[in-house]
């Protein structure tokens, strides 16, 4: 059955309405689960099964039966583990119905299924008693609901709602490394004190030069923005805002291209933009913030700055803006980073493009567009971990976990495989298997055309190694001798790791293989078609390795 589903288009700004399988949402949740990338992580579900051995050991020494609750299964891996260690039983919650479903065939097809049931709920709606879906209350809590941050995910609650009315007893903790809000300056040998906070799903910390003790127990209340802009801008555009370099190469664009009657107007989200402009001596200044919190921000920074009656807000979807916005002028200079907060592909903010074509009527004769172009990118590069997260796993740990895999392949098979994902390539490093390659160039100087722009061609693979996809990206030229790259930063010598942009992620095309990697060395070069299509604003893509030559690893 197909459904209609309703989504932004990051890049044409509409609204569109599209058929699709009654499934999508599954099948996307399950492409992008990165289920197996925990089940590659060795030393993980290593120091899970020391753990689990000694909890149930614990549990058996004291004379009592070993029964185990372990909430969001997965693949239930953690339960075969329990099970394998000595334990009587296992229940094996997973709110997920489609992981739910494989954690069952899982563990039937690895024989377990008479010790390990699976619950298909949510934790804190598993009921206890004869007719519940435990008898009993389990004396032993495995389970992995930690993110980066500890307790993000809620895992707090969820363990208080399981210490009540699931376990009589946990065993497994994690540990996690939490950054400080703001640097202290120290000197060798003096004491401080690191004062750890927390609520349900959040930990923060203070430092104080004396104990809590003599200053007496204050507790500091959770960090709260009250400024707006941490509500706006995620970490990654403080980095872009505060990048000097970066701001340097806009200042000197443009001081190329500003002159004393210059009328500016400014597209992009919580743009820093307009006020460059106005110090470099524009004469008049106009910004666009289509949301209004985004208004009362600059608003903010504007009348902070003594600038309140410099600039003009203007708060509307810049493809309304009338004549009578403009107060009657002409612009005769179009600026964008392009930044948009809706992104995530690099080329969702082609929606400058967009913006562009839609205000064209408002520039002037000899208007000047910055950027004045952009360009698509790519290189293919080998992944020191990230091509876990599309790799099958097979046998985890000496449980067979297939079914998993059959079900991811088939879900990235609807329609993921031939998809870029966004990711901040400057966590996960790798090694460029080619030269960059510039793919695709928009040029920003005209409206959107109304025919794709297609390129096809090949890569040439110059370096050995695993093929494990390509990664794209966007680089804006603001004048011909200047351009900013959200992708890769600097030419990195043949075993170096990529630099990439820390506030930009980039896109990752996973080459289609039958374990996600080529044999080292073997690849020649990867051929590619690459479309973009103005009438809907998508980049489709497919990357095919060939050339092949059997060398071994």
């Amino acid at each position: 059955m197909k459904v209609f589903c309703g989504r932004a288009n990051p890049t044409t700004g509409s609204v569109e309405w599209l058929e699709e399988d009654e499934h999508y949402d599954y099948h996307q949740e399950i492409a992008r689960s990165s289920y197996a990338d925990m089940l590659h992580d060795k030393d993980r579900n290593i120091k899970y099964y020391q753990g689990i051995r000694a909890a149930v050991s614990r549990v058996k020494d004291r004379g009592q039966k070993a029964l185990v609750l372990d909430i969001g299964t997965g693949t239930g891996l953690l339960s075969m583990m329990a099970v394998t260690a000595g334990a009587d039983f296992c229940y094996a919650i997973e709110v997920f119905k489609p992981m739910a479903d494989a954690a069952v065939k899982i563990v039937e097809k690895n024989g377990f299924g008479d010790k390990i049931k699976i619950i298909n709920k949510h934790s804190t709606e598993v009921t206890i008693g004869p007719d519940g879906d435990m008898p009993c209350r389990a004396n032993i809590l495995i389970t992995e609901l930690f993110d980066t941050e500890l307790i993000g995910e809620g895992a707090l609650p969820s363990y208080e709602h399981a210490h009540r009315h699931l376990v009589q007893w946990r065993d497994h903790w994690m540990q996690c490394v939490y950054f400080l809000p703001q640097e202290e300056r120290v000197v060798q040998g003096s004491s401080l004190c690191l004062i750890a906070h927390h609520d349900d799903y959040c930990v923060w910390y203070s430092l104080q030069r004396t104990s809590p003790e003599k200053n007496g127990r204050v507790s500091p209340a959770r960090p709260v923005c009250d400024c707006q802009a941490h509500l706006l801008w995620n970490r990654p555009r403080f980095g872009e805002i505060n990048d000097q370099d970066r701001t340097d190469q806009y200042v000197q664009a443009l001081r190329t291209v500003l002159k004393p009657d210059s009328v500016c107007l400014c597209i992009s989200d919580g743009s820093l933009l307009s006020l460059l402009a106005h110090h470099l001596g524009a004469e008049q200044v106009f910004t666009v913030e289509s949301s209004a919190a985004s208004h009362r921000l600059m608003k903010k920074i504007f009348k902070a700055n003594h600038l309140e009656d410099k600039i003009n807000i203007i708060e509307k979807r810049p493809e309304s803006l009338t004549s009578a916005d403009l107060e009657g002028k002409k612009v005769s200079l179009l600026l964008g980073e392009p930044f948009f907060a809706t992104s995530l592909l690099p080329w969702h903010n082609l929606y400058f493009w967009y913006v562009r074509t839609a205000v064209d009527q408002h520039l002037g004769p000899g208007a000047v567009v910055l950027p004045q172009v952009a360009s698509l990118h790519a290189v293919v590069v080998e992944f020191r971990d990230l091509w876990r997260i599309r790799s099958p796993c097979g046998d985890c740990e000496g449980f067979d976990v297939h079914i998993m895999d059959d079900m991811i392949k088939r879900a990235l098979d609807f329609r993921e495989s031939k998809e870029a994902e966004p990711h901040p390539l400057w966590e996960y490093p790798c090694r460029r298997l080619s030269e960059p390659q510039q793919i695709l160039t928009f040029d920003f100087r005209h409206p959107v055309p109304l025919h794709p722009l297609r390129a096809e061609g090949s890569i040439e693979l110059r370096r050995p190694g695993r093929s494990h996809g390509a990664v794209l990206w966007m680089e804006y030229h603001l004048t011909p001798d200047s351009t900013v790259s959200t992708g890769l930063l600097k030419p990195a010598e043949d075993k170096e790791d990529c630099c990439w942009n820390p506030h930009c992620k980039q896109a990752v095309y996973f080459f289609t293989t039958p374990d996600c990697r080529a044999p080292r060395g073997s690849p020649r070069a990867v051929s590619y078609t690459v479309e973009f299509h103005p009438h809907t604003g998508d980049v489709t893509m497919d990357f095919t390795l060939s050339d092949t030559v059997e060398d071994g690893c």
